[in-house]
Parts: C-alpha cells; sequence; structure tokens
C-alpha cells in the first residue's frame, strides 16, 4: 500500500498539465477520494501558497482503473486579488472520468461563529480500530459511535499516522482523501443489505485550517434516498470541537445482483 505522500506526489508535464505517480495493479477500481485529492493537488500547484481552498464541487463520470495513471488538467478560470478559480479535469485512456470546481481565497479577518456542535461520542482513544475499506496505509480511522446494526460507521475519528509538513493545501488534500471513505446512508433502515454504490457528485466546504496529524472527527448525516439515488451531508470537527469542513454527496444506490 502506497503511503499518503506518495499517493498525494504528482509530476509536472508543463505548467497547467500533471500526471500522477502511484498505481495499483493488483485493484481494478480507483478510490473516488484519491481522484478528489490528487485533483485538488494539481489545482493548487497552480495558485499563490497564500491563497487555500475554500470549496469544491466535483462529479465522477467514468470508473477509473488503479492501474494506470491519470492526467490532470487544470484550467485556470480566474485569478483575483482575493479569489482564485480552477477546473480540473482527469483523464485516463483518453476519457474524462472525473471533473472538478476549486475555488481558493486568500484569508481575511472577520467573525468567527458555528451553528452546530460536535456531536458527543467516543474519544479517540476509547474508539474502535478501523480498517480504512482501501487506500493508504498511513490513514488511521476509529469508530466513535458503534452500532451492531451497521457494517460501517457513519462518525468516524481520522488522522495521518504520517507526519505531514505544515502545508495548509496539503492537509486540505488529505481531508478530501478521506472525505469519501463511508456513506451516511446506512442510518437509512432501507439501504440495501447488500449494496451497489457509486459516487455521483461529491463537493466540500473548507471553513478553517484543518490539522490532518491530529485527530478530526468525521460525521455523516443522511438526507434522502429515491429513484436509486441517496444524498449525504457531513461535518468534519476538530478535536477542540471547531467545524473545520463540511461535505455533501450524492451517490448511486441499488440492490447487489
Amino acid at each position: 500500500m502506497a503511503s499518503i505522500l506518495d499517493i498525494l506526489t504528482i509530476d509536472r508535464i508543463d505548467e497547467d498539465n500533471f500526471i500522477t505517480r502511484v498505481v495499483d495493479p493488483d485493484f481494478p477500481g480507483l478510490y473516488g477520494g484519491q481522484v478528489a485529492a490528487q485533483s485538488l493537488l494539481a489545482a493548487c500547484q497552480t495558485v499563490e501558497p497564500s491563497q487555500v481552498p475554500h470549496s469544491l464541487h466535483a462529479y465522477f463520470l467514468r470508473a477509473g482503473r488503479s492501474a494506470r495513471p491519470i492526467e490532470l488538467q487544470v484550467f485556470r478560470d480566474r485569478d483575483g486579488r482575493s479569489y482564485a478559480a480552477r477546473r480540473v479535469v482527469a483523464v485516463q485512456n483518453g476519457e474524462v472520468i472525473f471533473n472538478m470546481s476549486v475555488s481558493f481565497h486568500q484569508p481575511e479577518d472577520g467573525p468567527d461563529v458555528q451553528a452546530v456542535s460536535m456531536p458527543s461520542v467516543l474519544s479517540p482513544e476509547e474508539s474502535i480500530a478501523q480498517h480504512a475499506p482501501r487506500g493508504s496505509q498511513d490513514i488511521q480511522l476509529r469508530n466513535a459511535a458503534p452500532n451492531d446494526d451497521h457494517d460501517m460507521p457513519h462518525c468516524t475519528w481520522t488522522r495521518s499516522i504520517t507526519e505531514l509538513p505544515d502545508d495548509p493545501h496539503l492537509h486540505a488534500c488529505v481531508l478530501t482523501y478521506v472525505s469519501d471513505f463511508y456513506t451516511g446512508l446506512i442510518e437509512f433502515d432501507e439501504f440495501p443489505k447488500n449494496p451497489r454504490v457509486a459516487s455521483l457528485d461529491h463537493a466540500m466546504w473548507f471553513y478553517r485550517p484543518v490539522n490532518m496529524n491530529q485527530w478530526n472527527l468525521m460525521d455523516w448525516l443522511p438526507q434522502s434516498m429515491a429513484y436509486g439515488r441517496g444524498h449525504y451531508i457531513g461535518h468534519i470537527y476538530d478535536q477542540q470541537g471547531r467545524l473545520v469542513a463540511g461535505l455533501g454527496q450524492e451517490m448511486v444506490v441499488r440492490e447487489s445482483r
């Protein structure tokens, strides 16, 4: 298994084009959080270091393959004094498999408040260790709210056990990487017992700086499931209870044949 730093190392072909390094010939499918994190990283390479991502919106268009590298094409839609906008297109075998829009912001002073509070859950030390569904060996996961009725957790502590450099861009990419591991839809009693799921779209909002060397709590909340699609949102808190990020995802939900 590759390290998270290996996964988040991409080669620059020219000013706005990149290619990923890590391939996994033993696993056919491509983990969605990986291509999302790598696409965000490519966008980060084209803005000023002081500009940080504040939101991203992405669509999964085709199934990717782990055994092949991914070409990442970045389009510089706007560069302003406070905000910059980028689009990233991920290509394999000449076909677009994923695209993402990212907005960057130059941090500024202002009110700092939040309307939601971190749920009362087990501490990281009390929580139950989880194996990552797949992906980097560096990512540690702990089930903060065990439920015997569900195989997957809906509230999870996460961190990188490999020390990450002090780079806000990199920490945002690692958070993006882990954000696609689980789904809040398991909280529905109607969620299929043998599900066949696939991500359709994914959105994230980065409210405050995140430190992925420390524990962060991911709490997924179901919203709707109908017509073969399900939508859930999520809140991500640091150990001090600060809301560092939010997310939303819609996915295909079908019963396996």
